[in-house]
């Protein structure tokens, strides 16, 4: 990861962070929200990271109860079933500032000086999105950040039955920002690697804890 701090103060009052946890996890065959990295579950991780960079962080979708001990408040997908997509909807109709980020809970290695420059960047070039690629030319919908206003592209796609995030980019005035741009920032090509199936969790958990990391068994009740 990015070893120095060049935003070490970058908090913004003009932006709400949201954790996207109510993914099926079909391929995991567990919640992914639930996963413990290095003495902390996903969901936990970040939290934390998005409190790095927003005054508020919201939960959509998880369980109310498995939330009590992070004193952030959770809601409910709008459109239950939806997908990603639902989610972002979720988040920008509950949103309060004019910025949005969006963070799924299968990216453990996103940190601040990521986060940071990301939103440094959509204050910059005024994008309805903002959208980072990783190394292999794929956009980041769930690490990125929205306008208020993209609301009324993603309600209609939803309301078209159409749940894919690709269409609903051409629809809104994007920035993708290419990864080279990322690299001379000084973010790393591994940060943008997810956990999908059980082999991606222990290599998360092997680049974090180390190769002599043991079976991680979270004590709290899994979601």
């Amino acid at each position: 990861m990015v070893t120095n701090n060049p935003y070490p103060f970058a908090r913004f009052a003009d932006l709400t962070g949201f954790v996207l946890a109510g993914g099926a996890s079909r391929r995991m065959g567990r919640p992914k929200a639930s996963l413990q990295l290095d003495g902390e579950i996903m969901l936990e991780r970040q939290i934390r990271v998005l409190r790095s960079v927003a005054r508020r962080v919201v939960v959509v979708g998880g369980q109310n109860g498995y939330l009590d001990e992070f004193d952030v408040p959770r809601i409910p997908d709008a459109l239950p079933g939806r997908g990603p997509l639902g989610g972002i909807y979720t988040a920008l109709l509950q949103s309060r500032t004019k910025f949005s980020l969006v963070l799924g809970c299968d990216l453990p290695f996103v940190n601040h000086n990521l986060l940071a420059w990301l939103m440094l960047r959509a204050r910059a070039d005024r994008s309805d999105v903002t959208v980072p690629r990783s190394p292999d030319g794929r956009l980041q919908p769930l690490c990125a950040v929205y306008r208020r206003r993209a609301l009324y592209a993603v309600r209609t796609r939803l309301e078209l039955g159409l749940n894919k995030l690709s269409g609903f980019f051409s629809m809104v005035r994007c920035t993708a920002i290419p990864w080279q741009e990322l690299a001379d920032a000084g973010i790393q090509p591994f940060q943008f690697d997810n956990m999908n199936t059980p082999e991606d969790y222990e290599y998360a958990r092997r680049r974090i804890e180390g190769p002599a990391a043991t079976p991680a068994i979270s004590k709290r009740a899994p979601f």
